[in-house]
């Protein structure tokens, strides 16, 4: 630990167990009181004292002096990002090339010297968390003759409803189902970390099913008992909507829903589209579907939530619900 983070640290255990004093904690610690006496008024003040190099030394990034720019390739990016189908990383692997970037980018006008270079390109969405790499998982199996005219129509309807205020822009899928028991997940932990042998013979599951709301990042998980049904995800959408508030049911105007291809949520599954039906007609509100390719699922945005959520729980054991 350096910095701020260092001197927090320092405050808190000159509080939990010298009673305060910076002097005292010196003597069992052997820190330097005056950067204990620092933390500990960072703590009472709430203000963080900056040192003079990292506040005002070195180049500033490529991101802070373009952030416009910066703006257009993080959306470029999104595009044509998919998430890691492992799920033990929170990264994001993109087609997106930096000579593609720079082309695209050139292309929406902005000039040659707001751009770096390729291979600073390259950095940079490295370091947005966008990686080019070939990954046999994540690599779609295959590739019907519509995949791209999917793509763009999905592309020209999400930038239509981006620009309404009154469509709530969603994404939404189901995560495979969790086994609860004393089993492990493969994760690491500094607790408990013995388990059973097998998980066979698990009698109780759950199934996570998760709303993300693109505009206000707000994640809706609901976790059922029952199999991955349209009855399922139909009544967890009746349940999201009666979350919210009576302002945010007026002022919508349009429900826009990114889904996959599964059997569950298909496009010519009956069951899923008479309960979107009686929704629609429930709460008067259009709804329009988008689907993304088949075996590209990992592009819908929802993805990436269930892989912050595998490595908030990878490690532990989940033994009720």
């Amino acid at each position: 630990m350096t910095g701020a983070k260092r001197r927090t640290f320092q405050a808190e255990m000159a509080e939990k167990y010298c009673n305060g004093s910076a002097r005292f904690a010196e003597k069992v610690f052997g820190w330097s009181r005056e950067s204990i006496q620092t933390g500990l008024g960072e703590r009472r003040t709430g203000i963080i004292c900056i040192g003079a190099q990292p506040a005002f030394g070195g180049n500033i990034r490529w991101e802070e002096r373009h952030p416009e720019v910066a703006e257009a390739l993080l959306e470029l990016a999104e595009e044509h990002a998919q998430q890691d189908p492992t799920f033990r990383t929170t990264l994001s692997y993109s087609r997106l090339t930096a000579a593609e970037a720079l082309k695209q980018l050139r292309a929406q006008g902005f000039s040659q010297e707001q751009l770096p270079c390729k291979s600073s390109m390259a950095e940079i969405l490295n370091r947005m968390g966008y990686r080019l790499r070939k990954v046999v998982k994540a690599k779609p199996r295959k590739k019907v003759p519509e995949t791209d005219a999917i793509f763009d129509n999905i592309k020209e309807k999400d930038a239509e409803g981006k620009s309404d205020a009154g469509v709530e822009r969603l994404s939404m899928d189901c995560k495979a189902t969790v086994k609860i028991g004393n089993y492990s997940r493969g994760g690491k932990t500094r607790a408990d970390n013995q388990a059973d042998d097998h998980d066979m013979g698990c009698t109780e599951t759950y199934t996570p099913f998760g709303i993300l709301d693109q505009d206000s990042d707000q994640l809706h998980i609901v976790f059922g008992s029952s199999y991955k049904t349209s009855d399922f995800i139909a009544d967890s959408l009746i349940e999201w909507w009666a979350g919210l508030s009576m302002q945010e049911q007026q002022s919508t105007t349009l429900i826009q829903m990114k889904v996959d291809n599964g059997p569950e949520s298909s496009g010519v599954r009956t069951q899923f589209l008479n309960r979107m039906v009686s929704f629609a007609l429930a709460i008067e509100k259009p709804i329009q579907l988008l689907y993304y390719p088949p075996y590209h699922s990992k592009y819908n945005p929802i993805e990436r939530c269930w892989g912050i959520l595998e490595l908030r729980w990878n490690g532990a054991k989940l033994t009720d619900a």
